[in-house]
């Protein structure tokens, strides 16, 4: 039997070089591809709202805004892809990676012919926009293939991804990696979670160009219209005043995106905990030790952190909808007021560590086994059944009723624009910059809980040593 080419070889590098230059440059990548498939599910969605209403001009802007933002960032983000590939895996990972692409080839071929057909649409729509304006259910059209093209371009990155934590064996077969049990609940997280991102993007920008636009003006009141009919949430605010000064108009404008992102981010965040549970639960079937780490194990208090930031994202954006509807003067702004203060409270409870050391095998050397109310180090309160799946349900359906109560205010006409001022626009910008975060240090969550391997059970990080002799494929069990 032929000796396996890649056992025992030792590779050179240093922290730096093989550990936080994978995480950086990935990071980058990452928030910058996720934002582009998340922002083309928010173009076509405004465009087609736009047609609907016969040229909504706020929905049509933003529409635009976001196609001409992918020109400006895709090259950066696939030169970034690109280096990461060619450079960090191949430099510093070379063994790794060389194995990783023999065994998931189909997957990276089909994701490079989707990504040409993403260089080809968007370059496209970016080059003829305008000149497609004519024709926009055409354009809304391609918009909407680019979304298909992109969804399944982060489909088989995930199959590659799900492989890494759940390679069943080093499962050769195609059909076997498209249908791994945590393929399917990570793209579908990943889609919902894409779709959140750029509207944090969305929330953040707004803000920002709200700040800007505002400088030196008083919060413009918009006048009251009495007896407007019942509108749809899409429809938000498209009729001005008429002979607006444009610094009010722009501020609007802001104004609008920042909270038209906001929604997205609460809304879809909402499914989040039931879709990670799914995730969750086929780790711990076919990845036990990587489940086992994220639970008690090294990662359960960056876990706990995780689950904070996750009741920071509804607590943020609720109370950011209470200070708009209250400026408003919106039926049921205390209702908001109350839903974000319920949430604050749950989040804390949330945190709350279930032992008051680094992992729970800690509290078990120290011999400190006990509820802390008996001199140990065990916090009942905090484990996560029931009290942290309690705390996940109030968050999801507190989340939930706060969203739904700002859409029916909007719906009702009740909202009035330009009235919250420059110092609500802190709320988005934390927003922002709380999704961005709960984002990588989920990245680091899926990516630590494997150590000691590059692919579970397979290969291992040390050395870039597989644990069989097979030569061809990291099929076998491992040892």
């Amino acid at each position: 039997m032929t000796a396996n080419p890649l056992a025992q070889t030792a590779v050179g590098g240093t922290l730096l070089s093989n550990g936080l230059l994978v995480a950086i440059v990935a990071l980058v990548h990452i928030q910058i591809a996720t934002y582009i498939t998340g922002s083309c599910t928010i173009a076509w969605v405004s465009e087609a709202i736009s047609i609907a209403r016969g040229g909504d001009e706020r929905h049509d802007r933003l529409a635009t805004s976001i196609v001409r933002s992918w020109a400006y960032i895709f090259a950066f983000g696939s030169a970034i892809g690109i280096f990461f590939v060619m450079l960090v895996l191949l430099g510093f990972w070379g063994k790794f990676f060389v194995a990783l692409q023999q065994i998931t080839f189909g997957a990276f071929f089909f994701e490079s012919i989707a990504f040409l057909v993403e260089v080809a649409l968007i370059y496209t729509l970016y080059a003829n926009w305008e000149r497609l304006r004519r024709y926009r259910r055409a354009r809304l059209g391609m918009l909407i293939l680019l979304n298909i093209d992109l969804f399944w371009q982060m489909f088989f990155i995930d199959v590659v991804a799900s492989f890494m934590l759940t390679p069943n064996g080093g499962d050769a077969n195609l059909l076997d990696q498209f249908l791994n049990p945590s393929n399917i609940p990570l793209t579908i997280h990943r889609t919902i979670g894409n779709v959140a991102w750029a509207g944090a993007v969305l929330a953040f920008a707004g803000a920002f160009q709200y700040l800007r636009a505002s400088r030196g003006l008083e919060p413009a009141a918009a006048p009251a219209r009495a007896g407007a009919p019942v509108r749809s949430v899409g429809a938000m605010d498209a009729d001005e005043a008429p002979a607006e000064p444009p610094e009010v108009r722009e501020t609007r404008h802001w104004d609008w995106v920042g909270q038209w992102g906001a929604i997205w981010v609460v809304g879809l965040t909402t499914l989040q905990p039931w879709v990670g549970y799914s995730y969750a639960k086929e780790v711990q079937l076919h990845a036990y030790p990587a489940w086992y780490d994220m639970m008690f194990g090294d990662l359960s208090n960056v876990f706990l952190f995780q689950l904070t930031l996750l009741g920071t994202i509804f607590t943020v954006g609720t109370a950011y909808f209470w200070r708009r509807m209250k400026a408003s003067g919106a039926t049921h702004h205390r209702r908001q007021g109350v839903i974000a203060i319920l949430l604050a409270v749950v989040t804390l409870f949330a945190a709350q560590p279930a032992w008051f050391a680094w992992t729970y095998a800690d509290v078990v050397a120290q011999g400190l086994a006990r509820p802390w109310w008996q001199g140990g180090l065990l916090n009942p309160i905090g484990n996560f059944i029931p009290y942290k799946v309690g705390a996940l349900f109030a968050l999801v359906f507190l989340g939930l009723a706060s969203v739904t109560s700002y859409m029916r205010a909007y719906s009702r006409d009740e909202m009035k624009p330009g009235r919250v001022g420059r110092r609500n626009q802190g709320l988005l910008l934390a927003l922002g910059v709380v999704v961005s975060t709960m984002m990588i240090v989920m990245g680091v969550i899926r990516e630590h809980s494997r150590q000691p391997f590059l692919i579970s059970g397979e290969l291992t990080i040390q050395h870039q040593q597989t644990l069989n002799n097979q030569p061809s494929q990291l099929g076998g069990t491992a040892r």
